[in-house]
């Protein structure tokens, strides 16, 4: 028979064979209330970290949650190709205008007359593209990261991130949306990230330069370098160094070239019709760019001109290089080729200067994609074309002269002063869109 004594934390109880044993109690055992505040507590504070932490990770999820994009590719000139990774062996030749490029995508433009356009983000239920990236001959590009916030209420801006390998290329950041643009490029020497803005980047194996046309830049070198690179200026690096001070890219001669000021404060227009219906000029933005758009849409075989003019006003005495450089984009011409005087282009260019002689003279180019042999009419077959170049139509593309002191100076003589430039769209009814206007000298 046993027999029980309660000794505070202990019992004691005689075993079968007459020995004393002593047993412990649980220490919760003895004070119950305790336990079940402990309980308690330890339940509030769960509560207070799910009430806490649930509606953080709705809100973060919410804020930071992507979904990935696929980006478009569109062929200027030549054919671009197209590998579904940067480790893919087979390569997709690209000829027209593709919707589906995908993360993880290369790029490559391989000949000297190569040209294509990677448009970044589509806005949604919308075919406008919000940032894009001018590919050049001899490039190669990685597309690494295309992303939009999976929730439409997220303030987070859509996000790029890309790699170009070699050659060069311009990106434009100009969104004009509500949600911003951040695009990150990976070059083999660095970083760079770039705000809303115009750039020009340049690769070859032994070093990355970066022009900032207009916008800002931040350059990444290393871990620990960091530089912020405003407009009209320049860094390059190399893996081993960095331009710490940023230095003056070039000298652009034209002011607002990329129509981000107002329009009126730096360019002149003036319209020409005469008993008929005018054609106008809007500035309107376009892929990430802001553009001049010449339209005229009325009657039929009666001349019509509208134009844009800078006043330049520059000695270019001292410079050896002068280069014109734009990007055109032809809709819609219908008198074709550059009529039968050759003078009514949907598109041209025309630089005014003053010689080494005093005497004004005019260089200029026009663009056109309708060839007057391919016209209904066969009386036009034999109309000429001066000044001039056929380019596809409804894809931007971009100009760029050859050294114009150079080239006046074999025709005639030698460019002392800039007057004006002058951008116009003649003929009967088109519409033509410029954009990025430089006039570059050093």
């Amino acid at each position: 028979m046993n027999s029980q004594f309660s000794r505070g934390l202990a019992t004691e109880s005689i075993t079968p064979n007459g020995a004393w044993e002593t047993q412990s109690v649980p220490r919760w055992r003895e004070n119950p209330e305790r336990l079940a505040w402990l309980v308690l507590l330890i339940s509030f504070a769960i509560f207070v970290m799910l009430v806490i932490l649930v509606p953080l990770s709705i809100r973060y999820v919410v804020r930071y949650a992507t979904v990935s994009q696929d980006a478009r590719l569109e062929p200027i000139l030549g054919t671009l190709l197209v590998y579904p990774s940067a480790t893919s062996s087979e390569p997709i030749a690209i000829t027209g205008v593709r919707n589906d490029i995908k993360e993880g995508s290369r790029i490559v433009a391989t000949d000297d007359s190569t040209q294509g356009t990677l448009g970044l983000i589509t806005q949604k239920g919308s075919d406008e593209v919000l940032g894009s990236m001018q590919i050049y001959p001899n490039t190669v590009v990685d597309v690494l990261r295309i992303r939009r916030p999976f929730f439409e209420r997220s303030p987070e801006p859509y996000q790029v991130r890309l790699a170009l390998q070699q050659g060069q290329a311009r990106i434009f950041t100009n969104t004009g949306s509500d949600r911003g643009l951040h695009v990150e490029l990976q070059t083999p020497h660095g970083q760079v990230s770039f705000g809303a803005g115009s750039y020009q980047v340049s690769v070859d194996e032994n070093q990355t330069d970066i022009i900032v046309r207009s916008g800002q830049a931040t350059v990444i070198h290393g871990q620990n370098e960091e530089i912020v690179v405003d407009a009209g200026r320049r860094v390059w690096m190399t893996r081993d160094d960095f331009s710490h001070n940023p230095v003056s890219a070039e000298q652009n001669l034209i002011r607002n070239g990329d129509f981000s000021e107002p329009m009126f404060d730096t360019w002149q227009s003036r319209v020409e019709a005469e008993n008929t219906t005018p054609g106008s000029i809007n500035i309107v933005e376009r892929e990430g760019r802001r553009i001049a758009h010449f339209i005229r849409m009325g009657e039929e075989n009666v001349h019509t001109e509208v134009r844009l003019t800078q006043e330049v006003n520059k000695d270019v005495n001292v410079y050896d290089y002068m280069s014109l450089q734009l990007d055109v984009k032809l809709l819609f011409q219908s008198l074709a080729g550059a009529g039968y005087l050759s003078t009514e282009f949907p598109l041209r260019v025309e630089l005014e200067y003053t010689d080494i002689y005093g005497k004004v003279e005019r260089w200029g180019h026009g663009f056109y994609f309708r060839d007057p042999k391919e016209d209904d009419d066969p009386s036009n077959d034999n109309w000429p074309i001066r000044g001039g170049e056929r380019i596809p139509g409804f894809k931007w593309y971009t100009y760029q002269s050859p050294n114009l002191i150079e080239l006046l100076a074999a025709q005639g003589t030698r460019p002392a002063r800039v007057n004006k430039l002058h951008i116009y769209a003649s003929g009967h009814n088109y519409q033509s869109m410029v954009s990025e206007i430089y006039l570059i000298v050093r």
